[in-house]
């Protein structure tokens, strides 16, 4: 059964209302990572794919933005939403409706000028840190085969750059993976490269993971504050 489909309707701090919605069928992604929410297998990978789904969510997310009314577009999807070769009339709906436009992704595809074009069409655009050294990018990211952490990060810098409308960075702290002070160092610098609008800490915190790489709130607090400060 296809997962393509409104996941929730939710209100901002800023009062706005938000749709949030996934645009694949299944998990597809360009990373394997051990620490991943979503449990099926799914498809790594880095190019696009016609879904038969796609048309039918069309006409339905058209009317449930007609009923609902949102202020924002969240595509927050199953893995990479670029997998969705038709995520340019998903975009173009929303934009259509007069609707902000968000992508959630993670960031390794802004390289590509076909994906960067058209995360360019969008109000917000997400990337992610996680990992800030190859070891641990190779070991719990899983990349595909020659896939390197200096590029990933590279691509979104080089994306960055250019891009001018909001552009928000998820930095997921994990206990002995990157939260000692050298790898805060290495963070902070490549948010000063990044230069985002927004920077959202997050843990792990589910009953699987939160055990090996959760990190408690008042070092979460340490390490935001400490970041903070150095901006």
């Amino acid at each position: 059964m296809s997962q393509m489909k409104v996941k929730k309707l939710f209100h901002r701090e800023d009062g706005k209302k938000v749709m949030e919605i996934n645009v694949l069928p299944a998990k597809y992604c360009t990373f394997r990572c051990v620490f991943c929410p979503i449990r099926e297998k799914g498809t790594q990978t880095e190019i696009s794919y016609r879904f038969d789904e796609t048309e039918a969510f069309l006409e339905e997310l058209a009317k449930r933005i007609d009923q609902e009314r949102p202020d924002v577009l969240f595509i927050n999807s199953m893995g990479e939403s670029f997998a969705n070769d038709r995520l340019d009339e998903i975009i173009a709906l929303g934009r259509k409706k007069g609707l902000e436009v968000s992508l959630y992704t993670n960031g390794y595809l802004l390289e590509e000028p076909r994906y960067a074009e058209l995360a360019g069409r969008c109000d917000e655009v997400s990337g992610e840190i996680k990992a800030v050294t190859e070891e641990w990018f190779r070991k719990l990211q899983r990349p595909l085969e020659g896939r390197t952490l200096e590029e990933y990060t590279e691509h979104m810098v080089r994306f960055r750059e250019k891009y001018q409308g909001l552009f928000t960075v998820y930095v997921t702290l994990m206990k002995g993976v990157n939260d000692d002070p050298q790898s805060v160092e290495q963070i902070r610098q490549l948010l000063d490269r990044l230069a985002p609008s927004r920077v959202v800490f997050e843990s792990l915190t589910d009953e699987r993971f939160g055990p090996v790489w959760g990190i408690a709130e008042d070092k979460m607090e340490d390490i935001r504050r400490s970041l903070a400060k150095d901006a």
